[in-house]
């Protein structure tokens, strides 16, 4: 029996507005998928409006087929304040070979009506709900496509794109070493296809740092904006048995930094891009600051950074907002 054609690409289509979507399998975390496989397995056995807690959404999923053993799957998407009536509904179909893309069909015309009639509550909140459900759904398909055995998923990975990749997209950092050249950080970005496709060739970079102190942790935040995406990295001064701090002296002595950009769908980056290093001096004042200080642990340093979360919500905010912390 032949195998499954396979994918690492949903192609989503918007039925009342046209709009077309790529959506990479890397940006559904195996968690996610491993969570949604029971329930899914529950609605195909024919359970109605199966909850997906801790929310109050549901939804309901069949298997159709007019050329059996080629099956596609219908979803429908609600939310319990609304009773059994769909807000979003769905048609999947798997990819027709090996790397061409499942192809998801989507109508919102359910909320579109219970927009009108106010029932969603104000225009926020029901965004608010339009955005978290095309969510599950993305997730709801990738989870069926592994369960039918078509998607690929990236394996093999190397630490930190692993990381990155199942993490879903965002930026962080790597130290590259090749032979018979020094050492070099580089910056690992993933976004979306689409968003990634929609890039110049030579996107215009960014790229911010500046030191925090939240009792005794430094924090140092990396903040690039890649065309009109802005992301987020840390660099942790006291990880991996001195990785942290080993990846400041390199920065800070680096003539150039390069970015790499990942669609998600593959290992090799999309966009390559270097620009001349903007932060060499201010990362090098950060090391001689960071140098010889008490060394703290990875929960006080995820519980500062969460600190400085509240009070810094965007990348834009760690960087441009007024300092609150002490020195």
């Amino acid at each position: 029996m032949p195998e499954s054609a396979r994918t690492t690409i949903l192609r989503r289509l918007t039925l009342e507005s046209g709009e077309q979507d790529d959506i990479a399998h890397s940006t559904v975390a195996g968690s996610v998928i491993e969570t949604l496989t029971p329930a899914l397995e529950r609605a195909l056995a024919g359970e109605r409006m199966v909850p997906v807690p801790p929310t109050d959404y549901w939804f309901t999923a069949t298997e159709i087929s007019d050329n059996p053993p080629n099956y596609a799957l219908r979803a429908e998407f609600g939310t319990a304040s609304l009773g059994s009536h769909p807000i979003v509904e769905m048609t999947l179909l798997p990819p027709d070979s090996d790397g061409a893309p499942a192809i998801l069909m989507t109508s919102i015309g359910g909320w579109l009506q219970a927009v009108s009639n106010g029932s969603l509550g104000n225009r926020p909140a029901a965004d608010r709900v339009a955005y978290e459900i095309a969510d599950l759904e993305k997730c709801l398909a990738w989870t069926w496509l592994e369960l039918r055995g078509h998607a690929t998923r990236l394996q093999n990975l190397g630490s930190p794109l692993e990381v990155l990749f199942s993490a879903g997209g965002g930026m962080l950092t790597a130290i590259v070493e090749e032979p018979g050249q020094p050492s070099e950080v580089c910056f690992l970005v993933q976004n979306e296809p689409g968003a990634v496709r929609r890039l110049p060739e030579i996107p215009s970079i960014a790229v911010h740092t500046r030191l925090f102190k939240i009792g005794g942790v430094h924090l140092a935040p990396l903040v690039a904006r890649i065309g009109d995406t802005w992301y987020e990295s840390w660099i942790n001064a006291c990880a991996d048995e001195g990785r942290g701090m080993e990846e400041l002296e390199i920065l800070s002595g680096q003539s150039r930094l390069v970015f790499l950009i990942y669609d998600g769908t593959s290992l090799d980056p999309e966009r390559t891009v270097q620009l001349a290093n903007p932060l060499a001096d201010t990362i090098g004042q950060i090391r001689r600051v960071m140098d010889g200080v008490p060394p703290w642990s990875m929960e006080e340093f995820a519980d500062a950074r969460e600190e400085l979360y509240a009070a810094y919500p965007t990348p834009q905010d760690l960087i441009f907002g007024a300092d609150i912390t002490t020195r």
